[in-house]
């Protein structure tokens, strides 16, 4: 039987067991935690009365209440959301409980945050020794910055250099898209939890892991770092047109679309190119004999491309492309990536609540999950989590709508 076929392969769930206590707002945090439930994990949200602020983003930014909210759907499919106030006393006792019972404790409040409700690291494992304390942050704990405030484009792009390694050479750094540092310090977190599960396994202590937007995105550029390091100078991308490098730049359309070339080494694949724009009679001519000369001759050459391939539509241009075995790549839109059938193929989509959703970034054994359960409305378990912890009813805060979640 082929693999992803098989019903009960489709049903992996390799967390299946692990308990997770998400204490965390926003995107970082319980992005983490959205990839331990996709991979099984029961992860239960604690939110405040009334439900934690990404809920109402979009509120915040004046769109109309219950407008879809597919970022807090990502983050947040597939978990039990209790809301507790941990400054009272019964708050606190059920969240205790829920630590005594769980795995992992997964937080993103800023270390001071944490220290002031005595929720620090020190303070938890003392009480909980068992458990692995993940916390995830904009500036890692210690230093003179551990308690500074900082979203993505602050942390992870500006302070870290990328926004600098990635903004063409004498204009501003664009506006990048939140939540992608976000996503990758989620990965980071993800992974740092599951070692220390593993560790956990052999010794039965648990173990702080720290997770933070600098770092991760230190280590995304860690390339151009440690080349810095060396004694090198990387630097930021020139326009394209003065590129050094044609083979890997991008290129226009006659119907105003956008295309990269990603031939890495220039000499090999250019002849595929040159075929496939109908030059064979450059093949051999000495200004692109080899790397060196291409990036010499560099202008030429992109003018030569920017002249053929503005000439005819991007449909046209696939076509013979892929005839020449040339290595290219389309600059979609999101439209037409909802549409795209190898994403389609890999099973990139699963279904939450009637709608398609961005699945997880990895699969185990090829299996497609198909859907997977809608994000929680703000207190939604209460009831249920506490009398499994056993737990009295009148601790119960008010719950709010099941489909709050996009309000």
């Amino acid at each position: 039987m082929n693999i992803d076929q098989d019903p009960q392969v489709r049903q992996v769930q390799p967390l299946r067991g692990v308990r997770v206590v998400e204490f965390a707002h926003w995107m970082a945090g319980p992005l983490a935690g959205g990839l331990l439930a996709d991979w099984g994990a029961d992860v239960i949200k604690v939110e405040p009365p009334g439900g934690e602020p990404m809920r109402t983003i979009f509120a915040r930014m004046g769109a109309s209440a219950g407008t879809p909210n597919a970022a807090f759907t990502l983050a947040n499919r597939g978990k039990r959301s209790v809301t507790v106030d941990i400054k009272t006393d019964h708050g606190r006792q059920a969240f205790e409980r829920l630590l005594a019972s769980a795995d992992v404790l997964l937080t993103n409040l800023r270390p001071d945050a944490l220290q002031r409700l005595d929720l620090g690291a020190d303070a938890v494992r003392q009480r909980h020794p068992g458990l692995v304390y993940c916390t995830v942050s904009a500036y890692g704990w210690g230093g003179p910055d551990q308690d500074r405030p900082g979203y993505d484009i602050a942390a992870f792009f500006g302070r870290t250099g990328i926004a600098h390694e990635i903004t063409t050479a004498g204009t501003a750094p664009p506006a990048l898209l939140q939540g992608i540092g976000d996503a990758f310090t989620a990965l980071a977190a993800a992974t740092g939890i599951l070692a220390a599960l593993m560790e956990r396994h052999q010794t039965g202590q648990g173990r702080f892991v720290d997770a933070s937007l600098l770092r991760t995105g230190m280590w995304a550029l860690g390339s151009e770092l440690g080349q810095q390091a060396l004694g090198g100078n990387p630097r930021p991308p020139r326009p394209r047109e003065q590129s050094r490098t044609p083979m890997y730049n991008s290129y226009r359309t006659s119907d105003g679309r956008w295309f990269f070339l990603v031939g890495v080494e220039a000499h090999r694949h250019l002849p595929s190119v040159l075929r496939a724009i109908g030059r064979e009679d450059l093949i051999g001519d000495e200004r692109f004999r080899d790397a060196r000369s291409i990036g010499t001759h560099s202008a030429e050459l992109i003018r030569l491309f920017d002249e053929a391939f503005g000439s005819q539509p991007l449909a046209y241009w696939a076509q013979r492309l892929d005839q020449h075995d040339v290595w290219w790549a389309p600059v979609q839109t999101p439209a037409e990536v909802l549409d795209d059938a190898q994403a389609q193929a890999i099973g990139a989509w699963i279904e939450v609540d009637g709608h398609r959703s961005v699945d997880a970034p990895l699969r185990f054994d090829l299996a497609h999950r198909g859907t997977a359960r809608r994000a929680p409305g703000a207190g939604e378990h209460t009831a249920e989590v506490f009398a499994e912890l056993g737990l009295p009813g009148e601790t119960r805060p008010g719950q709010a709508a099941p489909h709050g979640a996009g309000e």
